[in-house]
């Protein structure tokens, strides 16, 4: 493909995007409506007038989506393109920290991911007395808090009050901890997610030097999905502004991930940051049939927010979207599995034809076992990375410690798998084994403590002389520990064991093992990137906000009930309400042919109220629905299963019941 067709291609509104002549732009692009195409047409673009393809630098929020968008400008110009960076913030922020460590008064550092955070936090906190329970919030709580704080730039009282305003009373005990973990980071040159981002956001605010090196290295950045920017993203982007062109691109409708501390305010007021921005709107939907659009556009119409967006349906007319109501979530579940597993007996279509929207892992339980006695195949994605999992967390510690033997937080973890070794004798060893010199002493060490296998410690001096050979490295580690984990997770061992065939797949792709573990524990790969590359033919059961970027033909999203959407705990603040609505915004707005909505007949009494400043908070999305837009069917009873007898598998029976004698 030619730049000339690829520009043929966009239409009007996607073409004056890609071809602005403007320093700074906004594309407003509502869902389904080609953005990523805008961005791949504007960076192919900007190469073919004359600018060097390693002058553009493309930010992005996954790997994946990084490596698509360069695979497929380089597709259009070939050659061309090489030297087309495109990475997400973190790595980007890397690179700079890896090229020009003087400039952040940086020379040694190791990265350190949440597991390592949760495990600083830990024993900075120190366990709950049994007798005295601890009042100070759990790691994971303070990890959460901690990156909160970070992300949205403000106060520890702050954030305490916003996330959890339950323990103010014990602010300064949290903030004794947080000081103690930032002490102990500095001590062993540790950077956590949040510092990468921070240290660089603070230097090039300080820095013109900076300022004009990174601009001599970018001179145009394209940012995709400004929707979930952070405010350190943005303190990131602020200082770039005079030097450098910005091309940002995201929904406003679709900013979902508040919890996480993205700023709605970074799209929805960028004009007002950027005063010479040139702002494009982008609305013709290549998705979904207008009756999905028409309900998706009523819905953010109800808003007091002026999203000031209409999307078109390029497709046409279509069905109009569904709305079953039940009795309980029993009869919604099992209703879902056997439509699904009718449509594919009875109509032909296959399984993957079907996706099914939940909130969350917990809302999926009943639809999940609904599937299994219905006998439909599917597959759940709720956005687990598989670097986070524990089996591969174990893994990637005995490859830290290969790579880093000075990594004490990799050494707690690596050596608590083993039988009988706790958290004290762990730390105890770990500490020895920093102040050996080099790795002979170490495994002399690791002989003498006695816990650890003899294959294992043999495998580990194998590892040293392959650091180079990652892949082989890698199998390497997984070889010596095996049998441990497989001790240790052996209620679902066959599930976990799977994952590490995808590690190799990760692994062959890098020449050197601190490469490889930087990069994943920057960005760890979620399992479901990696499955959605397969084509086995499954329903898909995923949570809302692991579905951005996803369609299917038929979508369910289930239990739009009230006290969901809105979800009670949003009741009443018209900032969460308003991310509420935008999640359900989201979830309509996957289905591309026929939209089901399902709920549950629950006489809940939902009533609209008026903040302080005089805007109404929603108590229910869905209140004032019309027909015109959805239609309606109320199910008394359960409904029966009308799949010919011939679809039912034979079982074979144990006809030996009775009680068991043990």
């Amino acid at each position: 493909m030619s730049l000339a067709s690829l520009i043929d291609e966009l239409n009007p509104q996607q073409k004056q995007a890609a071809t602005t002549a403007s320093q700074h732009s906004l594309v407003l692009a509502g869902a389904g409506c080609g953005k990523t195409k805008t961005i791949v047409a504007r960076a192919a673009y900007l190469i073919d007038q004359g600018i060097p393809a390693n002058q553009i630098q493309i930010l992005t929020f996954t790997r994946r989506s990084a490596s698509e968008i360069v695979a497929r400008v380089e597709l259009v110009l070939g050659e061309q393109a090489k030297g087309l960076r495109a990475s997400t913030f973190h790595t980007f922020c890397m690179y700079l920290l890896r090229r020009v460590p003087k400039a952040f008064g940086l020379e040694q550092f190791s990265i350190i991911d949440r597991d390592d955070q949760l495990m600083m936090f830990r024993l900075i906190r120190g366990k709950d007395d049994k007798k005295n329970p601890n009042q100070l919030p759990k790691p994971q709580e303070l990890c959460d808090l901690y990156s909160f704080a970070r992300n949205t730039r403000q106060k520890l009282s702050d954030a305490l009050e916003k996330q959890h305003p339950e323990y103010l009373a014990f602010k300064d005990q949290i903030a004794k901890i947080m000081q103690e973990y930032e002490t102990r980071k500095r001590a062993r040159s540790f950077l956590d997610y949040d510092d990468i981002l921070a240290i660089v956001a603070s230097a090039l605010d300080q820095s013109e030097g900076l300022v004009d090196y990174v601009a001599s290295i970018c001179k145009h950045m394209l940012v995709d999905e400004m929707q979930d920017t952070n405010p350190l993203q943005w303190a990131l982007l602020e200082p770039l502004k005079d030097q450098v062109s910005l091309f940002c691109v995201g929904d406003d409708a679709q900013s979902i991930y508040g919890f996480r501390g993205a700023d709605f305010e970074n799209i929805h007021h960028f004009k007002e940051r950027v005063p010479n921005a040139q702002v494009f709107k982008l609305e013709q939907n290549y998705r979904s049939t207008q009756e999905i659009l028409d309900l998706s556009n009523w819905l953010l119409d109800q808003s007091e927010i002026q999203y000031d967006k209409r999307l078109d349906a390029y497709r046409g007319e279509g069905v109009k979207p569904r709305m079953h109501i039940f009795p309980n979530e029993f009869d919604e579940a099992k209703w879902i599995a056997i439509d699904i597993k009718e449509r594919h007996y009875l109509q032909g279509h296959n399984w993957s034809d079907h996706m099914v929207l939940v909130r969350s892992s917990f809302a999926a339980r009943h639809i999940e076992a609904a599937c299994i006695a219905a006998n439909v195949p599917y597959r759940f994605i709720g956005g687990m990375k598989l670097l986070e999992t524990a089996h591969v967390k174990d893994l990637l510690s005995l490859l830290r410690v290969i790579a880093n033997p000075l990594d004490d937080i990799a050494w707690m973890r690596f050596l608590t798998l083993w039988n009988g070794v706790g958290d004290v004798g762990a730390s105890r060893l770990a500490q020895q084994l920093l102040l050996q010199p080099e790795f002979e002493l170490i495994f002399n060490q690791l002989e003498q403590f006695g816990r650890i296998p003899v294959e294992t410690l043999l495998m580990m001096k194998q590892m040293m002389v392959l650091k180079q050979k990652v892949q082989a490295c890698v199998s390497l580690g997984i070889q010596a520990i095996e049998a441990q984990l497989a001790e240790n997770y052996k209620k679902d061992w066959n599930r976990r064991q799977g994952d590490f065939e995808l590690v190799k797949q990760l692994a062959s792709k890098h020449g050197q093992l601190s490469e490889f573990l930087e990069e994943y524990v920057l960005d760890p790969v979620s399992i479901s990137e990696i499955e959605r590359q397969s084509d086995t033919d499954v329903v898909t059961l995923i949570t809302i906000h692991s579905a951005k970027g996803t369609e299917q033909k038929v979508c369910y999203v289930a239990n739009v009930t009230a006290g969901q959407y809105p979800h009670a705990r949003a009741q009443g603040d018209f900032d969460a309400v308003e991310e509420e609505r935008r999640v359900l915004y989201v979830a309509l707005t996957r289905a591309q042919n026929e939209l089901i909505l399902t709920k549950q007949n629950l006489n809940l009494w939902a009533r609209d109220v008026v903040d302080e400043q005089g805007r109404k908070v929603e108590s229910y999305f869905l209140n004032d629905l019309t027909r015109n837009l959805c239609t309606l069917e109320t199910h008394h009873k359960p409904r029966q299963q009308t799949v010919k007898s011939a679809l039912i598998e034979r079982q074979s029976i144990n006809l030996d019941f009775g009680i068991n004698l043990d």
